[in-house]
């Protein structure tokens, strides 16, 4: 059958007939088991049977997979590794209420995995954004799914990265942008910077912010007003300049200007511009 890799890589191809899976799945290889396990095409019988593997990623890879019954999800949710717990957590077959049990878990990774999860409850959400876990806040931060009312709330946390969760949820509404703008954390700043949604008058502020971080991101938001894409342009700061020579909105006599720019980094991004000069 081939060295290791080919045997890994024949029980992850979902082309490999079930009765090679069967064999495979009793290989001495942990690597080869996982590959049975993550197999989009492993029946549900194997599948059984590698919930109980010895071995932790071959459980993982079960409660990855998408053909994982509830019940069996239902079991490795309460498996002794976190990992495989938070694997569950990631599966899109695990209903609202084992994602609603697993939200209280020890584990702050396997809390992660909750609030990251699109099935998970709003009242879900609404208690892992008071979690102990800044990890866990900060997800609930970013997800889309957390009412506004309580983004509002995690944009005052205590934790930068929190609020910086907020500031790049495409969900955050406007009159939130006043506060994170001008938060003192770079991060958070950075995240309005991004925002799809950020208002035309932040974005001209956040244009002369100290931080080469965040004006690099207005550098290549689509909605930056090309006045402000002219003057950043000629920023100090090369990562600002390649930003405008990426953004398609630049006018192409800058983008002939910065087509000769002294940085190797500025001059490709150009390059790559759909509206760069073709001479």
């Amino acid at each position: 059958m081939g060295d290791m890799t080919d045997k890994v890589e024949i029980a992850k191809n979902p082309n490999t007939p079930v009765e090679l899976l069967t064999k495979l799945a009793s290989d001495e290889s942990e690597g080869v088991r996982c590959g049975v396990a993550v197999n989009s095409n492993t029946p549900v019988e194997l599948l059984t049977k590698l919930a109980t593997d010895e071995n932790e990623y071959v459980r993982n890879g079960v409660g990855l997979n998408s053909n994982t019954p509830v019940e069996l999800l239902t079991k490795l949710a309460t498996d002794e590794n976190e990992d495989v717990r938070g694997a569950v957590t990631l599966n899109p077959n695990t209903p609202a209420e084992l994602l609603t049990k697993l939200a209280t878990d020890k584990s702050e990774d396997v809390r992660c995995g909750v609030a990251l999860s699109p099935d998970t409850p709003v009242e879900v959400l609404i208690k892992l954004a008071t979690d102990k876990s800044v990890d866990v806040r900060f997800v609930v931060a970013e997800n889309t799914n957390t009412p506004v009312e309580f983004l509002t709330e995690l944009a005052t946390d205590k934790s930068e990265e929190v609020r910086g969760g907020v500031a790049f949820n495409p969900n955050t509404p406007v009159e939130l942008f006043t506060k994170l703008a001008t938060d003192k954390s770079d991060y958070v700043r950075q995240g309005v910077a991004w925002n799809p949604n950020t208002p035309i008058e932040f974005l001209t502020k956040l244009a002369t912010d100290k931080s080469e971080v965040v004006r690099s991101e207005i550098a290549q938001h689509p909605d930056t007003p090309v006045e402000v894409l002219t003057k950043l342009a000629t920023d100090k700061s090369e990562g600002v300049r390649q930003g405008v020579a990426w953004n398609p909105n630049t006018p192409i006599e800058f983008l002939t200007k910065l087509a000769t720019d002294k940085s190797e980094e500025v001059r490709s991004a150009v390059a790559e511009n759909p509206n760069a000069p073709t001479k």
